[in-house]
């Protein structure tokens, strides 16, 4: 039987595409986490700022790593910012969240320290509404889709998501776009938390935990909020960018 050579090339094209696709539902993804801490303090002047400004890098950088499969997904602190000044304690508020996605019962679990608490949260995963955009970008050898969203009625939300990983995750607690989430820019806060490196591998089911912190209290995410919330009402404008960091 003769085979049509245009016909074959057009399947065998198609066969690599789809095992191409599945080598893809599981494995690890490496994010950096960047903070402009620079913008943080561009409101104040003076000798004290131009001496912390020589003290630290214009950014604090720290290194997470997401673990996922088709059903599951972990973010866990791999690596944190190394210079004391910018791991200053003020700025130490959910810098180093801890989050376990079941996509398939679309619950989650997550720890978050805020100063000298910790809480362990069990929720429903939060549903964001997604506004999907014409504008594309490759992130760790992936092309990537742009989308936006808002949460809490004034923090804009800018993600980039591929359909090349076909597992509805991201960093954090951003999830609810047809594809893993690879970066992240929130510009109130001067964050962007980018995918530097994708690994596919077949993920044991054991590294689907996260390690409660220390003396967490348990409660759900609206409960947090609202603590948090009545904490920081006489801060301010550091007060809102604080609450920004918890609501992530």
């Amino acid at each position: 039987m003769k085979i049509n050579p245009i016909l074959f090339v057009f399947c065998l094209t198609l066969s690599m595409a789809a095992n191409a696709q599945q080598l893809k539902l599981s494995g690890k993804i490496t994010f950096e986490r960047k903070e402009n801490m620079f913008k943080q303090f561009e409101e104040e002047s003076g000798p004290w700022m131009e001496q912390m400004k020589k003290r630290m890098p214009k950014y604090r950088t720290d290194l997470f790593q997401l673990t996922f499969n088709t059903h599951k997904s972990v973010y866990l602190l791999t690596q944190e910012e190394e210079n004391p000044t910018a791991a200053n304690q003020f700025w130490r508020v959910s810098w180093n969240n801890a989050v376990l996605m079941d996509l398939a019962q679309k619950r989650m679990q997550a720890e978050k320290a805020v100063y000298d608490r910790n809480y362990h949260i069990e929720d429903s995963i939060p549903v964001y509404t997604w506004k999907l955009t014409g504008e594309y970008r490759e992130i760790a050898g992936h092309l990537c889709r742009k989308a936006t969203t808002i949460i809490m009625d004034s923090l804009y939300i800018i993600a980039f998501y591929t359909d090349e990983i076909p597992v509805s995750s991201g960093p954090e607690s951003f999830t609810g776009l047809p594809g893993m989430i690879l970066g992240v820019v929130i510009p109130k806060i001067y964050f962007t938390i980018f995918a530097t490196k994708v690994e596919t591998q077949l993920i044991d089911e054991k590294e689907f935990v996260i390690k409660p912190f220390k003396k967490s209290v348990p409660m759900n995410r609206t409960g947090l909020f609202k603590e948090v919330d009545e904490a920081l009402k006489d801060w301010g404008k550091y007060g809102q960018k604080i609450y920004w960091r918890v609501v992530i």
